[in-house]
């Protein structure tokens, strides 16, 4: 007969299965997630770090040179990057559930235009990279409370927000001065009256407006002028910002692994979405600058969010 101690010892795994089947829902178990890669860049690393430290199973990774058309028929895939969407939405297999993530809100929208036009339908969902654009505008008026013009620029990539940017800024009691740019223009030419005219100013990210060059001009076009600008990132808030919202790729990759476990539980995909989590940054030396209030990242964010769960 066998000592009690190693009938325990040979116990242990099969009980340590009992109480992870008790744990997780035999729906969950039975399975399998997907994380596409468009690279190992950084960022993308960071977005799986989180995605592996909240999701409730371990998914299998993969980059674009590893994915096979059969991979597409994976239960639930989360692509992270532009190329990785575009790649699973160009193989893309009825039924599978498949979460675009870590990439702007207009490249998602023509990406799926493009690739799945007749089927509106789909289980496909993003949860994009720049923020809302409500949320930008409000802080702007945390900002400058004052302020009646605020000012924006909008690219050939973003022409589609010019009428949710005009509504967010009529809710929060501004009256918009808008340029909307072609890549035939001179942005300096077309943004500088902007500036001089506008009590606030806010940078809508746009490859095909704000390059590094035209940036630092509008930064300083705008300290010159004493109007504080709202950026999209901490870089743009060090280079002279007043303040930005943004998100990071941890925040993003935990959102998206809540998207997999409500799926994991039987729930349905939910609709696009802007980031859930997000951080402020301000820039002192702008403020001061600027005539400013000292400001508080902190104090910003909880008053954010509390506005954002009032609407």
């Amino acid at each position: 007969m066998l000592p009690l101690r190693r009938i325990i010892n040979r116990l242990k795994p099969w009980l340590m299965c009992s109480l992870i089947c008790c744990l997780v829902p035999q729906h969950a178990l039975a399975r399998s997630v997907l994380v596409v890669l468009s690279d190992f860049s950084p960022s993308y690393n960071q977005v799986l770090t989180a995605i592996q430290q909240y999701a409730r199973i371990k998914p299998r990774v993969a980059t674009l040179d590893q994915i096979r058309v059969s991979d597409s028929q994976t239960e639930i895939i989360l692509a992270v990057g532009t190329r990785a969407c575009e790649r699973m939405l160009s193989i893309y297999y009825p039924n599978t559930q498949l979460i675009c993530t870590f990439l702007p809100s207009a490249t998602f929208q023509r990406l799926k235009s493009k690739l799945l036009p007749r089927n509106s339908h789909a289980a496909v969902s993003a949860i994009f990279i720049d923020q809302p654009l409500s949320r930008q505008v409000r802080l702007a008026r945390l900002i400058a409370p004052d302020a009646r013009v605020l000012g924006s620029a909008l690219g050939d990539n973003n022409l589609d927000l010019r009428h949710e940017l005009r509504r967010s800024a009529r809710l929060e009691d501004f009256s918009l001065s808008l340029v909307e740019l072609t890549q035939k223009d001179n942005p300096v030419e077309r943004l500088t009256p902007i500036i001089e005219h506008s009590d606030l100013f806010l940078v809508i990210p746009d490859s095909s407006v704000f390059n590094r060059a035209v940036s630092k001009w509008l930064l300083y076009l705008s300290l010159r002028h004493k109007v504080p600008v709202i950026g999209f990132s901490a870089s743009y808030t060090n280079a002279g910002a007043t303040a930005s919202v943004h998100s990071s790729p941890e925040q993003i990759g935990r959102q998206s692994a809540e998207w997999v476990n409500r799926l994991l539980q039987g729930g349905t995909i939910p609709p696009v979405s802007y980031p859930l989590y997000f951080d402020i940054s301000v820039n002192p030396i702008a403020a001061r600058t600027l005539d400013i209030d000292p400001l508080s990242a902190d104090n910003l964010k909880m008053e954010l969010t509390r506005l954002e769960v009032g609407h």
